[in-house]
């Protein structure tokens, strides 16, 4: 069967509060859409105050689900904001299998990463799990979380996440240096 999933909200938190943000913009999704569950794209933009952001994170139930490098060429955001270095390249853009990983609603939260490593928090996003009504659903036994291919994948996913973080990391640091000599 196949799985969608229906954008409910989509909820931009106020500039005024997201301090280190100079301004930012989440593209996709949007409210109201009701995309494939294995293929929902994030999308969209981001500048910081004084720390470059490096990076934006899905996180759902406490776990990151994917760190997205901030390094998407945006030609439209230089041109609202010449005078930030980053502007040109403030992008970010992936696309995520929310299939095995929603349960019925749930809500994602969005954040960006500063250079600085301080977290800001972005948006909120809540999803709905759907399915498409003309497929023919076969119920299957269930299983502990942790175990099976469905844990498996959902333990590969968290590791992917650390380590897509870590490297986002570490480039930054390396820029940073060479930058310095």
């Amino acid at each position: 069967m196949k799985k969608l999933i229906d954008i409910l909200e989509v909820i931009n938190v106020p500039l005024i509060d997201c301090q280190g943000l100079l301004a930012f913009n989440l593209d996709a999704p949007e409210t109201g859409s009701q995309i494939d569950a294995d293929a929902v794209e994030f999308r969209g933009w981001v500048l910081g105050k004084r720390s470059p952001v490096i990076a934006v994170e899905v996180v759902a139930q406490g776990r990151v689900l994917k760190t997205i490098a901030v390094n998407v060429h945006r030609p439209d955001v230089l041109i609202n904001y010449p005078q930030v270095a980053e502007a040109g390249i403030s992008g970010f853009r992936a696309t995520l299998d929310l299939s095995k990983i929603i349960d019925q609603q749930d809500q994602l939260t969005i954040y960006g990463i500063l250079r600085d490593q301080s977290l800001v928090k972005m948006a909120e996003v809540t999803v709905k799990l759907t399915s498409d009504s003309s497929t023919v659903k076969i119920p299957l036994p269930q299983q502990d979380a942790d175990s099976g291919v469905e844990g498996i994948q959902l333990k590969l996913q968290r590791i992917q996440a650390d380590l897509e973080r870590s490297k986002v990391f570490v480039h930054t640091v390396k820029t940073h240096l060479q930058n310095r000599t």
